[in-house]
Order: structure tokens, then C-alpha cells, then sequence
């Protein structure tokens, strides 16, 4: 009995003394930096006291409420699984305040620091741009060899008017002027896993949103306001099995492509809204484009994209309004699949392909509407001409495009440079075996030249409840489900996916069963 007592007591001790190594640490502005920060009413003052102070798994960093401070916030330290080191505000509900002003780099860094997670904080600059000075907001990158960081959390957080350079190959110019930035930026033999960006607020910002590269397991997105990019909103590479969903980007891409920026070498115009890279089963959902832009040098301008070397990803639910095209499909990709997303009144490029249908892309159930303007469905066939045109393209079953007022669609081959860029429209879709694919699609409304080989397509008016009058937000797009006596009703081709719902959210039981974005049995 003694000793079980003693094991107790010991054990008890163990827990105290681990608990007690957490620290709570406030920053205040009417604080001291000879305080020991350890208490409200001994909070330190200034980031540069932060800055020196290696921290501890479990430690609380917080800030107070609506204070303002001048600088750049470089924490020290790790945490550990289930005790990260966190970063927050306290005494109200308005976020603490960082502002970068003129200098070059980020508001908070962290490099090869692992289980942070960083809440509730303000990010600005205000500084006009300057030619060769990269801004970023937040920011954790690895860097070197050998690198194993895992558990970045960034939540809650708002960073606006930082205006970085959209082009040029410094640290902190290019992709790398991020608002939140998770990176791995040097090695392939280090490791980035845990990813969570959510619930943030980005205004005002040159070049891109948020950008997580080189990280694999668990990456998330979600839930994030994006508004005022030069550059792209999200971009997600190197993932398997991730997730960006709930997301909202509205006018991203204002100023990449544009002719009379200054970038520097290695400028990069072409962007769009929400895109993933090197990314294997990942999924884009729920997500809204609003307006995304596209200046003359930029050759995008898209919502979403399948890029270079995405393996079995789906893009479903989503919506994209007024932008120039839902979807691009580079060449090295395969088996992705776009399914259930409505495009209304995208301009330009409704979706570009650059790729061949043998590696097995899927275009299903979208809804493509158009009221004004000639829109394409674009085959790229490189610089030079160069790739056969008898090959491009992916499959496309059951959509509804519907042009009415002065839309029109058109089916195109297209080659060269953005600002050189030939077309021909000379040439059907579909007619050869290893091209394109259209089955039972429903064509309403004009389409110049001929329409795309489709053996069994539906010409019909598929009688949506009010077409062209979608409105912010995805509940607002009830205009686009099927009135009862619609062709479109019963009448899709059998699809084999692993699709549960149509875009409306209701439960697919016979795999798809209509024509278009919504599988409603009953009417």
C-alpha cells in the first residue's frame, strides 16, 4: 500500500511539474518589456520582447484586444502533439493589430517551427507598393533539409492592404507576396503535414491569397473570404487527400497579366481563382468565384483548376459568376473529375483543355447559362501548334448549356501566346475516337459553327425554375433546378461515380438519374 501511495504521489508531482512548464504570456501596449509578461498587470510591450523568447509546448502568446503594434513578429520555439504553442488575443473581441508598414517580409513567421497555431490577429502594411518588396501576412515555411513540421493552424485571422510585387524571384516577391503562406520551400527530403487555413478574412492584397506548397497529409481550407487579389485567391499543390471547401474569392486576379505592371524577372501572369497542383485525390467543394479577373497577359483568369500532375480529384458544388470560365485542365493530369458545379454568365473560356481524353478527365452534370457574349469551350494545343488536335480534350456527359439574350457558345481549337493567341473554329468536337467526348449533353440557345458530335444529345429548353438570376451565395441559386415536364428529367447518361448528392444537396440513389445539376426524383 505504501508504495502504491508513493506512485501516486509521484505521479501526481509528474503532471504538476509537466503542466507547469505551460506559460501564459500577455502583450499589452501600455505594457513593460522588464515585466515578465507573465500577467495582465505585468504584460510585456513590444514584438521585439516576443521575438527573444524561445517558447515551450503548450505556451499561450496573447495579445490585447485592439492594440496596435509596428513591426514584424518572429516567435521562437516548437510545441509538441496536443500541446502546440498558440498565438491570440484577450480583453475583447477586436483582434490585436500588427502593421508591417513599409518593410519587406511578413507580419508573423515561422520557419521550420512545428505545432503552432496562430488566432485572432490583424495583419496590415497601408505602404504603397515599391518596386523589388515583397509583403506577406503570415507565414510558415520550411527550409534545408531534413525538416519534419507538422500542425499549422492559422484561424480567425485578418490581413488587407498589404501591397506586395507580383512578379520578380526574390524571397518575398512573386508567389512568395502571400497573404498566408505554408510552404516547404527547399527540399524534398523534409517533411509538411497538418494543415489547417480557416475562417479567414483577406482584403486588398498583392499577389495571392493563400498558398500552401509542398504540404501532403491532412491540408485544409476552408471556410475563408477572399477579396481584392492581384493574383490567384487559393493555391493548394502537393496535397493527397485534401480539402478546400466553403471558401469565397471575389474579384481575385485584378492585376496579373496587366501589360504595364513592373515585376522584375520571372513574372508570372497567368492566375486564377482556386487551383490545385501535384495534388492526388483532393477535393474542391462548396466554394464561390465572383468576378474573377483577367488583364490581357494573363491567359486564365479561371475559377477553379485541375493544374499539372492532379491525380483523381473532384471539383463538385461549386459556383463561379461573371469571371472568365469555371475550369481549366492542364496536360498531366488524370482520371479528375468536375461534377455538379453551375457557371453563370462566365465570359471568355467556359472550360480550357490542354490535355488528351485518354487520361480519362470527366466533365458531368454542370450547368453552363450564358446571356451575353461569345464563351468557349477551348482546346489548347501548345505554343507551336504542336500537340494533335485529334487527341485533346476530356469527356463531357450530362450538362446543360443554355445561352439565351445575346449568349452564345462556340467550340474552339486554340494555340500560342495570351497575347498572340490563334483560334479555329473550323473544326467539330467530337468526330474523331481519341478526341473529345459529349454524350447526352442538353444544348440550348445559339452556338456558332457547328455543335459538338454528340450522338445523343438533347436540343430542348430544360426548363429551369429562373435561369440568370443567381445571387451571392449558394442558397441562392434555386433558379437552376429543373420545373416539372423538364427533357432533362430521367434522361442523363449512367455515370459511374462515387457522387452521393447533387448540388442542391439532394441523395443520388440510382447514380445520376437527370440532366444537369440537380437529381430530384419527385416533381
Amino acid at each position: 500500500m505504501r508504495k502504491l501511495i508513493l506512485g501516486f504521489i509521484l505521479l501526481i508531482t509528474f503532471n504538476f511539474s509537466g503542466n507547469s512548464q505551460s506559460k501564459i504570456y500577455y502583450v499589452s501596449p501600455e505594457g513593460n518589456d522588464q515585466h515578465t509578461g507573465l500577467a495582465k498587470t505585468s504584460a510585456w510591450k513590444t514584438i521585439e520582447r516576443v521575438n527573444q523568447t524561445i517558447f515551450q509546448p503548450g505556451d499561450l502568446i496573447l495579445f490585447k484586444s485592439a492594440g496596435v503594434w509596428k513591426g514584424q513578429l518572429q516567435p521562437k520555439g516548437s510545441g509538441l502533439a496536443g500541446k502546440p504553442i498558440v498565438i491570440n488575443s484577450y480583453g475583447g473581441n477586436e483582434k490585436p493589430i500588427i502593421n508591417i508598414g513599409e518593410a519587406e517580409g511578413a507580419g508573423i513567421q515561422l520557419v521550420n517551427q512545428s505545432w503552432w497555431e496562430i488566432n485572432n490577429m490583424e495583419i496590415t502594411s497601408g505602404a504603397p507598393p515599391k518596386l523589388g518588396i515583397g509583403r506577406e501576412g503570415i507565414v510558415a515555411w520550411v527550409k534545408g533539409n531534413g525538416q519534419d513540421v507538422r500542425h499549422i493552424t492559422i484561424r480567425n485571422c485578418y490581413v488587407h492592404d498589404i501591397w506586395g510585387q507580383l512578379g520578380g524571384s526574390t524571397e518575398y516577391t512573386g508567389y512568395n507576396s502571400c497573404a498566408i503562406m505554408v510552404q516547404k520551400k527547399d527540399s524534398s527530403t523534409s517533411l509538411l503535414n497538418d494543415v489547417l487555413i480557416e475562417n479567414n478574412r483577406i482584403e486588398r492584397f498583392d499577389k495571392v491569397g493563400i498558398i500552401i506548397f509542398g504540404a501532403k497529409d491532412n491540408v485544409i481550407v476552408r471556410k475563408n473570404r477572399i477579396e481584392n487579389t492581384g493574383g490567384d485567391a487559393i493555391i493548394v499543390a502537393g496535397s493527397y487527400k485534401g480539402m478546400i471547401e466553403h471558401n469565397v474569392a471575389i474579384r481575385s486576379c485584378l492585376r496579373s497579366g496587366d501589360p504595364d505592371l513592373k515585376g522584375g524577372e520571372k513574372w508570372w501572369p497567368h492566375t486564377a481563382a482556386i487551383w490545385i497542383a501535384r495534388a492526388t485525390e483532393t477535393v474542391m467543394q462548396f466554394n464561390e468565384a465572383y468576378e474573377t479577373g483577367r488583364q490581357a497577359g494573363n491567359g486564365d483568369g479561371f475559377a477553379y483548376d485541375f493544374d499539372f500532375d492532379c491525380k483523381r480529384c473532384v471539383l463538385q458544388y461549386n459556383y463561379s459568376a461573371y469571371g472568365h470560365g469555371l475550369l481549366l485542365i492542364m496536360n498531366k493530369t488524370n482520371d479528375n473529375i468536375a461534377r455538379y458545379n453551375i457557371s453563370e454568365n462566365d465570359q471568355t473560356h467556359l472550360v480550357q483543355i490542354h490535355g488528351n481524353t485518354e487520361d480519362g478527365n470527366l466533365i458531368h452534370n454542370n450547368i453552363f447559362y450564358v446571356d451575353h457574349s461569345t464563351v468557349d469551350l477551348d482546346f489548347y494545343s501548345g505554343m507551336e501548334d504542336e500537340r494533335d488536335k485529334n487527341k485533346l480534350g476530356a469527356t463531357f456527359s450530362n450538362n446543360i448549356f443554355y445561352a439565351t439574350g445575346q449568349g452564345r457558345f462556340r467550340s474552339v481549337y486554340s494555340h500560342g501566346s495570351t497575347l498572340d493567341r490563334k483560334f479555329n473554329d473550323s473544326l467539330q468536337l467530337g468526330p474523331n475516337a481519341d478526341g473529345p467526348k459529349f454524350n447526352r449533353n442538353c444544348y440550348f440557345g445559339p452556338w456558332l459553327k457547328a455543335l459538338p458530335d454528340d450522338k445523343e444529345k438533347l436540343m430542348a429548353d430544360p426548363l429551369f425554375a429562373a435561369p440568370g438570376r443567381g445571387a451571392v451565395g449558394l442558397s441562392k441559386l434555386s433558379g437552376y433546378q429543373l420545373l416539372k415536364g423538364s427533357p432533362c428529367i430521367n434522361a442523363a447518361a449512367p455515370i459511374k461515380t462515387n457522387s452521393v448528392s447533387d448540388f442542391f444537396g439532394n441523395r443520388i440513389k440510382d447514380k445520376t438519374l437527370n440532366i444537369g445539376a440537380e437529381e430530384r426524383t419527385i416533381f
